[in-house]
């Protein structure tokens, strides 16, 4: 989509350029709609500033699609943003157009900022997610990528912020600029990657991303094949958030640092990203190659098979 550079922020990285947004737009007392399960930076950093999360639902039975009508709900004269991660982490869904639309209108209608966290946008099995913004250039839309993902740099905490062109955002804008000043230096060395990587040959994105698929595939088959566990097929990026049915008064933690425990598997309980810690959801990443993601599914299926089974703790 069109952007003028003026518009344009270069951070350390996308976690910088939302801390900065956040930083802007809200203050003590002031709420940001945020979806559950979540990102846990968004919360860290409103903790910081003091304003409150507000939590919208997203809709395991219908692959991890927001509740429009719950965040609609949710908007009240405090609220300073909406927040919509898209690819989202931690959950691996992808939003249909009419779902974008809707969110589009809540910020254009309520003229709420809204922020995208596009991070995973090249990274959708099917090809990559065209920008939120792109769908209406004229809403208060601010949004954020990097270098990490996608172009396989992680650590180099090249990332980038641009907010959209309408006047409604030109406060937030300077404001961004502001605090972007009181910056000490830059990542200058790799922001030179920027150019390179955005202009420069990308065909390596098509593998990875046929790779991430293959991953994605196994990931469900193996997970949903283990008894007391379901798991929701992911559409892009490299995480998928399954379900495991703990028994009463068992929670996510015991599951998680169990299976730590007895085979050395990390995964991140789902509490850690705002669900409820009786639900028994819990996030895996499907980086490793497809001989040890079987491996590591074997374990993980002969650890629930005992967890569920005997005694805890």
């Amino acid at each position: 989509m069109p952007m003028s550079p003026d518009r344009v922020i270069i951070t350390s990285g996308t976690s910088e350029g939302i801390e900065l947004a956040l930083t802007t737009l809200a203050e003590s007392g002031d709420e940001v709609l945020v979806p559950t399960p979540t990102y846990p930076l968004y919360t860290a950093v409103l903790a910081k500033i003091g304003a409150q999360a507000v939590f919208y639902r997203t809709d395991v039975t219908r692959g991890w699609q927001p509740d429009i009508d719950h965040i609609r709900s949710l908007v009240s004269p405090r609220t300073r943003a909406l927040v919509v991660i898209d690819p989202n982490n931690p959950t691996g869904a992808t939003y249909p157009l009419d779902t974008r639309r809707a969110l589009l209108d809540i910020a254009d209608t309520n003229n709420i900022p809204l922020l995208a966290d596009e991070v995973y946008a090249d990274l959708a099995f099917d090809g990559p997610v065209a920008a939120l913004a792109a769908q209406n250039a004229d809403a208060p839309v601010i949004t954020f990528s990097s270098l990490s993902k996608a172009y396989l740099a992680p650590g180099w905490r090249s990332g980038w912020m641009a907010v959209g062109r309408t006047a409604r955002l030109d406060d937030v804008l300077a404001g961004i600029k502001k605090l972007a000043d009181g910056r000490l230096c830059s990542t200058g060395p790799m922001e030179y990657a920027i150019v390179a990587a955005l202009t420069g040959d990308r065909s390596h994105q098509a593998t990875f991303r046929a790779a991430l698929g293959e991953r994605a595939l196994l990931t469900h088959k193996r997970l949903n094949a283990i008894d007391g566990i379901s798991s929701v097929m992911p559409s892009a990026a490299f995480y998928a958030m399954p379900k495991v049915a703990l028994p009463h008064g068992v929670t996510d933690a015991d599951y998680v640092l169990g299976l730590l425990r007895a085979t050395g598997v990390l995964c991140v309980y789902g509490s850690g990203f705002g669900t409820d810690p009786a639900d028994g959801f819990f996030r895996v990443v499907f980086l490793a190659s497809p001989t040890e993601l079987s491996t590591i599914y074997d374990l993980i299926a002969d650890f629930t098979q005992d967890f569920l089974a005997g005694p805890r703790r």
